[in-house]
């Protein structure tokens, strides 16, 4: 018998077709331990062991979510035999931890249907408080997490403060203690923000964090919720659920707490730059206020000076009047007076006149006197004492 003799090219597209051809290694799930793994251009490289065997696996996608060095785990795909390398290799569709499928289908399974009842909108998701004065956490009192959010606090604020709810994180009823943290925090009129914490874990060590009831109950929180649960690459439904979710529970601190010292240094500088502007500005006006002061004075003095002339106008003014009130005044006192001197008795003797009294009583008829009465004769100087010696009435009277 003849020996066939081929080229590496015509063997390696021979044994190619083999696998190709083969409807059992089409689509197969191999299981056991990664080992190499490393991602390079968003591809995955890595091996899965087992004693005494090993096969080289590739999968081109960007998400990940068990696969690292020393993870048991499931993967499906194809095997694939590389012609010009003479390599053979599994294309991997899909992986998953090994006895952990059940679980993560669960997760997906109800992650879509929260998904779908708006459990993670964005848009009805809180706003972290910016300046919170009280912080609540959630996670187990003793262990790494506490701690690190203690530290990261008080080395940024001394002055907020850190309120612990103890509550199992892994484990029967944890989802329920933590449900209780949540909606005790939400009692308290005084929290600005809850953190939900605890550090990483197994897929399985992460279940309380995957269940319905903790994800309503972040919902439902009206406090802000920050999700600090694993480690960066792990993802629960706790996450999707919350206002904001970090990759671990110190980053949750640095989000949460406001930076005392740095917002104190920003206050300080402002104050500088406030009085160097204030200083500034009044350098600047410093002439303009000297110019208006002295305008306002000028303007203050005319006003004051047109003031006094009309003020003086007006005295003037009623001077005049009051000097021509008296000359008419006077000329009128002068008439009445004359008019007054020509009624007056005495002026009337002065003329000649005389006045005849006869017992006191003034005599303007003769007929009332008879010969021998005693009369008083009253001139302008004196009185005459006489008596009567003849009466004579006057021819019209008889």
């Amino acid at each position: 018998m003849q020996n066939l003799t081929l080229s590496i090219t015509q063997l390696n597209n021979y044994i190619k077709n083999i696998f190709d051809n083969e409807e059992l290694l089409i689509n197969i799930s191999v299981y056991g331990e990664v080992t190499n793994f490393k991602i390079s251009n968003g591809i995955a490289y890595f091996d899965i062991k087992e004693d005494g065997a090993q096969l080289s696996c590739i999968k081109f996608s960007s998400f990940y979510p068990f696969a690292k060095n020393g993870d048991q785990v499931v993967v499906t795909g194809k095997l694939n035999y590389h012609v010009k390398l003479g390599r053979l290799s599994f294309v991997v569709s899909s992986i998953e931890q090994y006895g952990m499928g059940a679980l993560y289908k669960q997760f997906l399974e109800l992650k879509a249907k929260l998904e779908q009842e708006g459990i993670f909108d964005k848009s009805k998701k809180k706003t972290i408080a910016k300046y919170a004065k009280k912080i609540g956490v959630v996670t187990s009192e003793t262990g790494a997490v506490i701690r690190d959010i203690y530290n990261v606090t008080r080395s940024k604020n001394p002055f907020t403060d850190i309120l612990v709810y103890p509550a199992k994180v892994q484990g029967i009823g944890a989802e329920n203690e933590i449900v209780e943290g949540i909606k005790y925090f939400n009692t308290c009129k005084d929290i600005d923000t809850i953190i939900v914490a605890r550090g990483g874990g197994s897929f399985e060590d992460l279940a309380p964090f995957n269940t319905e009831k903790v994800a309503i109950a972040v919902f439902e929180s009206e406090i802000p919720v920050i999700s600090a649960v694993g480690h960066e690459t792990d993802f629960t439904i706790t996450d999707f659920a919350a206002d904001l979710r970090v990759p671990t529970p110190s980053v949750a601190a640095e989000v949460a707490v406001f930076d005392f010292y740095a917002e104190v240094e920003y206050l300080d500088n402002m104050k500088h730059n406030l009085i160097k502007l204030i200083d500034k500005k009044i350098e600047q006006n410093r002439g303009n206020i000297s110019k208006n002061v002295n305008y306002v004075i000028s303007y203050f003095q005319s006003l004051f000076d047109v003031n006094i002339k009309h003020v003086e106008n007006i005295n003037l003014n009623i001077s005049h009047k009051i000097d021509k009130i008296l000359t008419v005044n006077s000329n009128k006192l002068q008439i009445l007076t004359t008019k007054l001197e020509k009624l007056n008795p005495l002026s009337i003797l002065k003329s000649g006149y005389a006045v005849v009294e006869k017992n006191n009583e003034k005599i303007s008829d003769i007929k009332k006197l008879k010969l021998g009465d005693k009369i008083t004769t009253r001139l302008f100087n004196g009185k005459v004492h006489s008596v009567v010696e003849k009466v004579e009435v006057n021819k019209d009277e008889l």
